[in-house]
């Protein structure tokens, strides 16, 4: 079973290229990799807290449609987050996010038959910022640590992040706890402000003990770094509608070919072959495609993306 866990949104997509008309499509980077999940039918949950607004129901709704377990969710009387989304090709951000119901999770509590179901948790973006709930995943974060495997991706929304100082000293506290780190090209830019990775990124995975990093480039590819060997994929070629939640599809890929191949523990993620990552990340990079033909964040099934012909650029 895999645990998804952090902000539940609205964002609002324009209709067309610098359009004033939006589409309201439910989001947040980790509720995007949860259904990315269920709808690979690999088993999760989704946990933070969701307004009983009609924006949350719509969510909670959402995440039903998509087969992702709802039982560990927290209702509230708050307001759900909202995300405008401008430039649809490369999206900018802005949000609402003030005492939003997401941002105000405080405290949490798993049954102890939950806590040995869970192989891999995973946790992203915004709600590793925003104060308190960010205070409360980190907790999470280092509990869970003790009993599955760690997923992260920072997904950094500089818009959000008050004091880049700190944020950059909590980034690294993460790094202590990760076996998992996903991360694009823009993440790296603003955490290192350098183009190169190919030198920082194995001096995390020595230094911390992580399993391996992705570096996610959009139309230039990715690259799975391990302790071995490093592995360069190339892009899908597709036609863009947009590129919202690609990053997050992506991750989706990833864990569930290893979830659905029973790699997901310490010892079996450091003998995977080189042949086997390569199609685990080609299978995430076509995952991540389908969802660009699509506006808003809505992910393929496992058929549709071992069905969609692979056309590398």
């Amino acid at each position: 079973m895999i645990l998804c866990s952090g902000e539940n949104l609205i964002d609002f997509v324009p209709v067309s290229e610098n359009s004033e008309i939006f589409k309201a499509c439910v989001g947040g980077s980790p509720l995007n990799t949860a259904i990315g999940l269920g709808a690979m039918k690999t088993p999760v949950y989704f946990f933070s807290r969701v307004s009983n607004d009609f924006f949350g129901k719509k969510i909670t709704n959402f995440l039903k449609k998509n087969h992702v377990k709802t039982n560990l969710i927290q209702n509230t009387k708050d307001k759900t987050t909202l995300g405008f989304i401008s430039n649809k090709k490369k999206p900018e951000f802005s949000f609402y996010a003030n005492q939003t119901a997401d941002r105000n999770l405080k405290e949490y509590s798993f049954k102890a038959s939950i806590l040995q179901k869970i192989t891999l948790a995973h946790f992203s973006s915004i709600s590793l910022v925003l104060k308190p709930g960010s205070e409360t995943y980190f907790k999470m974060i280092k509990n869970l640590k003790k009993t599955c495997l760690i997923s992260i991706d920072p997904n950094i929304r500089a818009s959000l992040i008050v004091n880049k100082k700190n944020y950059l000293k909590r980034f690294n506290q993460f790094l202590k706890f990760a076996d998992i780190i996903k991360l694009s090209d823009e993440d790296f830019r603003y955490l290192k402000n350098k183009n190169n990775p190919n030198k920082i990124i194995p001096n995390w995975i020595k230094k911390h003990n992580i399993l391996f990093i992705i570096y996610t480039m959009g139309e230039k590819g990715s690259i799975l770094y391990t302790s071995n060997f490093r592995i360069r994929i190339n892009p899908v070629k597709v036609k863009v509608a947009d590129t919202v939640g690609a990053g997050d599809i992506y991750q989706a890929g990833v864990i569930n070919y290893l979830y659905k191949k029973k790699y997901l523990n310490k010892k079996n993620l450091l003998n995977i072959k080189k042949s086997e990552w390569e199609d685990c990340l080609k299978f995430a990079s076509k995952a991540a495609a389908i969802n660009c033909t699509k506006e808003g964040c809505y992910p393929p099934t496992e058929n549709e993306i071992k069905n969609f012909k692979l056309n590398e650029k």
